[in-house]
């Protein structure tokens, strides 16, 4: 009785385990039969039954990385813009370095509608305003949400086609995309270079000789050394600061040879103002207790210490 009773928790124990694990086999299976029946139904133009499916298989397997990205596509395709979204967020969460969620998502947020102008400046400002104060939130680390952030990059791109050479446009889309490289996917921070990258190009080609800092000029330099740092990029980190050192230096240098002062590289600070349509520099070296006066690009020569001081 007592081997009778044995055998029979063992074959109970058997069938417990086969069908658990054919419970699994069926679980599996139905979350992959559920993303197939959907895809049938979405080339087939059947969208409700596409989604249908496709939620099926995400309620069964909720890290089913192609079901969330074809439920996104479902929702493109019936014009439900920010169901979409969620869907290609949840893609990039699951896997970062999905290409297509990444485009879908970038390329869901293009409208202007809160601006009616020509002027790059009118939307300019309206992408800062969108995303707040970035200073204080860059900062605080406390950024806006991911769809915020990126409702803001029309304006700035819409700014940028109508003023090409807009550098502070080129360094918000900058801010935007390395903040949305770590509240989102990396793929971001390839763009936040390209346009950092694009500020501190045009303004080295349009404006040679002065520069003000803080600006966004500057800060795309010093962002761009925070992303180079935390890839541990060090070789680029090392160039980008010599690229600086080199294309603020030589102007200086170049101008002060020419009236006879040499062995002078970029200035300490820059003094300007403005004196009946005149722009006036002092270009101060506090290391060398110097100081040149420059009237529109020219160097008229040392300001006089007693001049400087009452200056």
């Amino acid at each position: 009785m007592e081997k009778f009773y044995r055998k029979t928790v063992l074959n109970l124990l058997i069938f417990l385990i086969m069908l658990i694990l054919g419970c699994e086999t069926i679980y599996t299976q139905d979350a992959q039969t559920y993303y197939k029946n959907g895809y049938i139904y979405f080339t087939q133009g059947n969208y409700e039954k596409a989604e249908q499916n496709y939620k099926n298989a995400v309620e069964l397997d909720p890290n089913f990385e192609d079901a969330h990205y074809w439920l996104g596509k479902v929702y493109k395709q019936t014009g439900d813009y920010s169901r979409a979204v969620e869907q290609w967020k949840k893609v990039l969460k699951i896997n970062p370095k999905n290409p297509y969620a990444f485009s879908y998502l970038i390329g869901s947020f293009q409208s202007t509608s809160r601006v009616k102008s020509d002027k790059a400046s009118d939307y300019l400002n309206e992408g800062i305003k969108i995303i707040g104060n970035p200073e204080e939130y860059l900062i605080k680390q406390d950024a806006p949400s991911v769809d915020l952030l990126l409702s803001a990059t029309p304006y700035f791109k819409k700014a940028i086609s109508l003023e090409p050479n807009l550098l502070e446009a080129y360094f918000w889309l900058g801010e935007i995309y390395w903040v949305l490289g770590d509240k989102s996917t990396s793929q971001f921070r390839s763009l936040a270079i390209e346009n950092y990258e694009k500020a501190i190009g045009i303004e080295e080609a349009t404006n040679s000789v002065s520069f003000n800092h803080p600006s966004a000029y500057w800060r795309s330099y010093i962002q761009l050394s925070k992303i180079y740092n935390s890839l541990k990029w060090v070789d680029k980190e090392e160039q980008l600061w010599l690229r600086l050192e080199k294309a603020r230096a030589l102007p200086y240098q170049q101008a002060l040879d020419k009236k006879g002062y040499f062995g002078f590289g970029y200035p300490s600070r820059i003094d300007v103002r403005f004196t009946e349509g005149d722009k006036i520099e002092n270009w101060i070296y506090t290391e060398k207790n110097i100081t040149f006066v420059v009237i529109n690009g020219e160097v008229q020569g040392e300001k006089e210490k007693e001049e400087e001081q009452q200056f």
